[in-house]
């Protein structure tokens, strides 16, 4: 009887899935050199960063990692609302940079990056949960919202927040719209 051969993986997803962490920064350390912030790019950026950072908050205070397929709250309205904040904040951060061309090449290589990462968590979560989350899946986008009365379904524990240690994240927003300012003040663009 022939062996099953594992699935093909493609050699940017095997990358992506073991240096996401630092290719991300790199990105950004990179995107540093082309941005030109104002004070209006900077303002204009706000709503978005903080509406990211508000559904990443709604996101950590609903999800119960690994124990349970969390359908309520933001994931009645898409498989991965912490990674639409991390879009929506990084889509902020392209306003506030204050260059069309970098939003043009940020937002398809956060997806470029992303993706894979979303697809590999899908794999694990149904691997864990079987049908559940594979009807899960069948009912829900991935990323892009799609409305659901569930969204209100469902209890925020702020516990869950301190857990997932999102106080660090909105640390490094603070220290990213402060470098941000520095930015535009130095290169004359403020």
């Amino acid at each position: 009887m022939p062996e099953d051969k594992p699935a093909s993986v493609s050699p940017w997803r095997t990358a992506v899935l073991q240096h996401r962490i630092s290719v991300s920064i790199a990105l950004a350390l990179g995107c540093l050199w082309f941005i030109r912030p104002s004070q209006e790019s900077l303002l204009l950026s706000l709503p978005l960063i903080l509406l990211g950072e508000t559904v990443r908050i709604w996101a950590s205070g609903h999800i119960h990692k690994m124990v349970e397929v969390t359908t309520t709250g933001p994931y009645a309205l898409c498989r991965h609302p912490l990674y639409l904040g991390h879009l929506l904040v990084t889509a902020g951060f392209c306003v506030a940079g204050n260059n069309v061309w970098l939003a043009f090449a940020v937002l398809p290589l956060f997806f470029a990056i992303f993706i894979p990462t979303m697809q590999r968590e899908e794999e694990s979560l149904a691997d864990k949960f079987g049908q559940t989350y594979r009807d899960y899946m069948a009912g829900t986008t991935r990323i892009l919202p799609r409305w659901s009365a569930r969204a209100r379904q469902g209890g925020h524990d702020w516990q869950q927040v301190r857990r997932h240690r999102e106080a660090n994240n909105i640390l490094g927003l603070v220290a990213a719209i402060a470098i941000f300012a520095a930015f535009g003040l130095w290169r004359g663009s403020w």
